[in-house]
């Protein structure tokens, strides 16, 4: 279980660090059926690749043998039941029931993320909006060891307390904006007016905190936490796990039957929603 320190941590910083949260047991799990499906997808296609080579190198050749078949390896590997029986256990449901504070949750947008050093995409800081609810709780779990000098996950603490900010360019997807770039605030060289002055008080270096963590350390934070990322320049691929966990009540559209769709637009105003 957690503790109530750990909670209150939560509730003060909008975010706190699990040590150990997946064993190695399961990163190893994990990794075996990704080279499985590496290995399959590379022999189906005759895409000659080393016995010996990891599941890093094997993804490397792909990528350069296949962009398209890269790309469904990428959208498939987030069904790996290798996944579903971590992020379904026990263990983990009872501590995000507990955070979030309900005894029932979805689980949504499961999945895994890769970044490299030939393909240097990376999020600015920015608020987790378009999901279903406006109230839950995310998991980010590393199966590298990663720190601000291999290119990591960053947060902002606290940030949270705000509610959600709107300000230039926040009412479109992450990946789209041109603002918030970390690597470029931690060196002092985005001078942008952000249309929003917490937010201009918030994109600073001296705000912007990047945790040490071993593989299967994850960092649990909450939706209006400004987070983002730099890219990785470590070893090989920086492979993490990812998922949102949801409680039933915050949902809106599960009871109000003029909305349309399931996810909450960028556009909307998040603290005016209420379920």
């Amino acid at each position: 279980m957690i503790s109530n320190k750990k909670l209150q941590e939560f509730k003060k910083n909008g975010f706190i660090i699990i040590k150990n949260f997946i064993s190695k047991r399961q990163i190893k799990s994990i990794q075996k059926q990704i080279d499985e499906i590496l290995t399959l997808i590379l022999k189906k296609n005759n895409i000659k690749f080393n016995k010996n080579d990891s599941i890093d190198q094997k993804y490397l050749v792909l990528t350069n043998k296949s962009p398209i078949l890269k790309s469904h390896f990428y959208d498939t590997i987030k069904l790996m039941d290798s996944l579903g029986s971590i992020v379904f256990s026990k263990k983990i449901t009872d501590i995000m029931k507990t955070i979030v504070h309900n005894k029932n949750i979805f689980v949504n947008g499961l999945r895994l993320r890769l970044d490299h050093k030939l393909d240097k995409h990376n999020l600015p800081l920015h608020q987790e909006l378009n999901n279903i609810s406006n109230d839950f709780a995310l998991m980010w779990c590393p199966l590298v060891p990663v720190s601000e000098k291999t290119g990591s996950l960053c947060l902002i603490p606290s940030s949270h307390k705000y509610g959600h900010l709107k300000y230039l360019q926040s009412n479109i997807a992450a990946e789209n904006h041109k603002v918030g770039i970390v690597e470029k605030i931690l060196k002092g060289k985005e001078k942008i007016d952000y249309k929003n002055k917490i937010v201009k008080e918030l994109f600073n270096k001296k705000n912007i905190y990047f945790p040490k963590l071993n593989s299967g350390d994850t960092v649990i934070f909450s939706t209006f936490m400004f987070h983002g990322s730099t890219p990785y320049i470590g070893k090989g691929i920086r492979w993490s796990l990812l998922s949102a966990f949801i409680p039933y009540d915050k949902v809106p559209y599960l009871i109000d039957k003029k909305l349309k769709k399931i996810n909450i637009s960028y556009g909307a105003d998040y603290n005016k929603i209420g379920v």
